[in-house]
């Protein structure tokens, strides 16, 4: 039996966010305070790439490179230390890979073109801490393992 890699990455970042990697919470009670930043890869503004702070809160690169982080529907992330996940998935044909269309990357041809130090949620090197009031915080990814 095959397991679908998203199936464990979802798996991965809940077990991560109950264990206390993150400080932060998804609680609807907690504060969430805005962050943003720009993420590049090798000097270069990364576009269409997915920026994970623990299992709490997502965003996605703009042609720039910019993200904004979301809980949800809610635009911000609570307050704490974060283990950072960054990843990009690209299809055979060059576009990248829609999470919507219901096949893991993986199965749909995808592959990831983020070194694993980064985009690993077992080998990220990536910490964010968020301070009250929030803020920006920018990630400079080097190409190559």
């Amino acid at each position: 039996m095959r397991i679908h890699s998203t199936v464990v990455l979802g798996c991965a970042l809940l077990v991560l966010s109950l264990a206390g990697c993150s400080s932060g919470s998804s609680r609807p009670d907690v504060e969430l305070v805005p962050v943003e930043g720009v993420v590049t890869l090798g000097g270069e503004p990364l576009a269409g790439a997915s920026v994970m702070f623990g299992g709490v809160a997502m965003g996605e690169t703009d042609a720039e490179g910019r993200y904004e982080l979301s809980q949800g529907t809610k635009k911000g992330v609570p307050v704490g230390e974060y283990q950072v996940v960054i990843e990009k998935w690209v299809m055979p044909d060059g576009s990248l890979y829609r999470s919507d269309e219901g096949i893991s990357p993986m199965d749909s041809g995808a592959t990831q073109e983020i070194p694993p130090k980064y985009s690993n949620m077992e080998m990220t090197e990536l910490k964010a801490t968020v301070p009250a009031g929030g803020g920006k915080v920018d990630f400079e990814l080097k190409k190559g393992k």
